[in-house]
């Protein structure tokens, strides 16, 4: 079988030149080539052509081998350089092969050529494999660090959001109970409106502060990316939405947003990363449309459940569409119509990688003008996500604890006794030492509602300080966390049977975690 060969030679000798095309096609090659002898000729054929090989002669009337190496060097081409000559010697040969040639051969002993080339072909093959796997450790190690700074953002915002979103709670229901005439007063009828006037606002911001907090949430998700060992039943509706509102920018410009949602299972698999593969694919999908009539493009989004237990997820759009002659290449890695800016040619590959990791399938049905579809189908776990069975909700006695509230924000121990203080005797602290402190002064809590991360002595810290000294206390732990950003957290949650509530919470989930602990 013939390989396949595209050189570009630098000869002003015509007849030099078909004795090279001659040797090379006696050596198996099914050869396309192109003769330039000038600058110009060259940087043309540079621009236009792709390249295996530049096989050049050294001295030219109007060119020479150092001008054409330096023009595939100035374009950063990878292209194995050989120079062919009978007019110059070992000093000029050394000079060559020092400046970025690959061989030097004389034009009367081309018994070397053939070598030379297969030669210098596998080595440009090499080369070639070890930049991309170069490119993919550095995307790889970009994420890790976009996925840390997602993490500690997502943390950063759960703290002062968990203070904004209890706050705003307990205002809400202490309207409600004037107007209501729960605290047992009557209230004029010109201070009632008053106070009727400020539930619309006290509505609009704890709506706007839970958008932020799906915001921090879907940071958290996106930074567990990383984490291929946390796997479980997915529910795929949710991770959609997650990259739904990840790819809102992009969307909302270009396309209406149409979703045809069936009655699908739960997946078995990581759902940080099924959420990246479907941030991945409506971003691609909202990029294939040009901005600025979004109202005449669609992206809609297909699931239903197909035979053999199998969810199919469909990313349809009414892009430009995917040439024939594109589509074979698509899932390889950095194969990429994008501008460098734009894409790195990894985001379908890795796409494809996450897919089949989940014992899935991805494919892509796509028309030229026509728009574009990529399907996913994915093993199903054993029941029905939207099936579940609710969740039997007992009404729990009500039972008043000693609760010590420990976190290094004071705001936020001020909203949860607030929060928990009608119901229960609540003493707050702001260090994990201090807490340590009142408990080996010999003070008891039925519950200890501590922060995961904090500075100087964490809740980790006191946990493992409790286990040793104060045993009896350890069991009272319930952690409250905006995100485990570090290695040892995640660690230790993974072993630790304490209980955790995440920040932000609502009031009345906050209530209940109690409650439930305490009986």
């Amino acid at each position: 079988m013939q390989k396949q060969l595209s050189a570009l030679i630098v000869e002003d000798n015509e007849q030099d030149a078909t004795l090279l095309v001659r040797e090379l096609r006696r050596g198996g090659y099914d050869l396309s080539f192109d003769r330039v002898d000038t600058a110009d000729a060259m940087r043309a054929a540079l621009d236009t052509g792709i390249w295996d090989i530049v096989l050049s002669d050294y001295s030219m009337p109007r060119f020479n081998a150092p001008a054409a190496l330096a023009l595939v060097r100035e374009r950063n081409l990878d292209l194995p350089f050989i120079i062919i000559s009978g007019t110059v010697g070992e000093e000029t040969a050394v000079a060559s092969l020092r400046a970025g040639a690959h061989d030097f051969i004389v034009k009367g002993s081309l018994a070397r050529l053939l070598p030379a080339i297969g030669r210098e072909m596998r080595e440009a093959e090499l080369r070639v494999e070890k930049k991309k796997i170069h490119e993919q450790l550095l995307i790889s190690e970009r994420m890790a660090s976009v996925g840390l700074v997602a993490a500690s953002v997502a943390h950063e915002i759960n703290n002062p959001l968990a203070i904004l979103v209890s706050n705003l709670e307990l205002a809400s229901e202490q309207i409600d109970r004037l107007l209501a005439g729960a605290l047992g007063e009557d209230v004029p009828g010109l201070l009632t409106e008053h106070i009727r006037g400020l539930a619309a606002p006290l509505r609009d911001a704890h709506e706007a502060a839970e958008r932020v907090r799906l915001i921090a949430r879907d940071l958290k998700v996106f930074s567990r990316s990383q984490e291929t060992d946390c796997q479980g039943p997915v529910d795929i509706h949710s991770m959609l939405e997650f990259a739904i509102r990840m790819a809102s920018n992009e969307i909302r410009h270009r396309a209406r947003l149409t979703r045809d949602y069936r009655e699908v299972a739960a997946v078995n698999g990581n759902e940080s990363r099924l959420g990246q593969v479907f941030l991945n694919l409506i971003i691609n999908a909202a990029q294939a449309i040009p901005e600025g009539n979004a109202s005449n493009n669609e992206i809609r989004i297909v699931t239903r459940m197909e035979a053999a237990g199998r969810v199919a997820i469909e990313f349809h759009d009414t892009g430009a569409g995917i040439p024939a002659d594109v589509i074979p290449h698509i899932f390889d890695a950095f194969f990429t119509t994008k501008v460098a800016a734009v894409g790195t040619g990894l985001g379908l590959a890795i796409c494809r990688r996450i897919i089949t990791e989940h014992d899935g399938e991805i494919s892509v049905t796509s028309r030229t003008g026509s728009g574009t579809v990529f399907r996913i189908v994915l093993c199903a776990a054993n029941q029905l996500a939207s099936a579940k069975p609710a969740a039997s909700v007992k009404a729990l006695a009500q039972r008043s604890g000693r609760v010590l509230v420990v976190d290094d924000e004071q705001m936020l121990c001020s909203a949860i006794e607030r929060i928990l203080g009608a119901n229960h005797h609540v003493t707050t602290v702001t260090s994990a030492r201090d807490a340590l402190g009142k408990l080996a002064a010999g003070e008891r809590f039925d519950l200890i509602l501590c922060d995961l991360m904090m500075p100087e002595m964490s809740g980790m810290d006191l946990h493992d300080e409790l286990r040793r000294s104060i045993p009896d206390q350890v069991k009272k732990l319930m952690f409250m966390s905006g995100g485990a950003f570090t290695d040892n957290a995640r660690a230790f949650l993974a072993r630790s049977s304490s209980e955790m509530i995440d920040k932000p919470f609502k009031s009345a989930a906050l209530r209940q975690a109690v409650q439930r602990f305490l009986q």
